[in-house]
């Protein structure tokens, strides 16, 4: 199936965090693109090398002089966050400062479409279905971040009348990071727990469909969109189908299983909003390395 594009209003785009999802988001759209990193390395791309139309540009959001932000942006007219926080950085830092920053230095930019990418982290911690306009909050200090960061794009983007899309993200996989990683080193130990808790998941394909998609949808709409796909079987399920590609023995875990437990995260805007037709609807098929 055709992935969707932006429509020319809505060009050049600028996409803010070339990494796992922003690279090949950069690669798939429209050109020219304008790309930003925080280190501005290009080993990480397809032969080591960054086509000449995407204009890529090494800048701390935290540190950068917002000058400097605010001259790499200023032929965009759409913007993409998709910023992730390193082991090392703080992540309330990252989330809130640094796009504060960035978003100032966009103030002024007659922007069609803004779309940042968020986390299901954000979703409260319950067991059962979430869906994208669940009012509650998050235990997890992790996603109050990210919950925070969406109340703050949300914010500006209607100070300054950008329309707006924040795009809840499940754990993403694919290239270069396979399911496989999930299951422990040592196929011989014993899992904690029960392994009963659902997981929320989206393949790094399905992630890029969507914000093609987000950059496509008419201005007269401003949403958060859970994205997830179609399974939330257990980890424990996940992870003996794992060993089994492997030709492992199946995990052992600390308890027998009991009921299912955990959020399930609800996509059905994703499907009627964006149009979004997965490509992965489970997390299969599983393949060992």
């Amino acid at each position: 199936m055709p992935r969707v594009q932006p429509p020319a209003h809505a060009l050049p785009v600028a996409v803010v965090g070339a990494g796992f999802l922003g690279r090949p988001l950069a690669l798939a759209l429209p050109r020219p693109v304008i790309a930003i990193s925080r280190s501005g390395r290009t080993d990480t791309w397809p032969s080591g090398h960054v086509p000449t139309d995407i204009h890529l540009h090494a800048l701390d959001l935290l540190h950068a002089d917002p000058a400097a932000i605010t001259d790499a942006l200023a032929p965009a007219r759409s913007l993409v966050i998709c910023v992730a926080a390193g082991r090392t950085q703080d992540r309330r830092a990252v989330y809130l400062d640094g796009t504060e920053r960035l978003l100032a230095a966009c103030a002024g930019l007659p922007l069609a479409r803004v779309v940042y990418t968020s986390s299901t982290s954000a979703l409260p911690d319950r067991d059962g279905w979430v869906d994208d306009d669940d009012p509650a909050r998050p235990d997890d200090p992790r996603g109050q971040v990210q919950r925070d960061a969406e109340d703050l794009v949300r914010a500006r983007c209607q100070a300054a009348g950008w329309p707006w899309l924040i795009l809840r993200l499940a754990g993403l996989h694919g290239p270069g990071r396979e399911l496989f990683r999930l299951y422990r080193d040592d196929p011989d130990a014993e899992q904690p727990g029960d392994g009963m808790q659902a997981t929320n998941l989206i393949h790094r394909d399905d992630a890029l469909a969507a914000c093609l998609a987000a950059l496509a949808l008419d201005a007269r709409h401003s949403a958060v969109v859970n994205i997830c796909d179609d399974d939330h079987r257990p980890r424990r399920s996940m992870f003996a189908a794992l060993a089994r590609a492997a030709g492992r023995p199946e995990p052992r875990w600390q308890h027998p299983a009991g009921p299912l437990r955990g959020k399930q995260v609800r996509n059905d805007r994703m499907k009627q909003l964006l149009g979004l037709h997965l490509q992965h609807p489970q997390h299969g098929p599983v393949t060992a390395p």
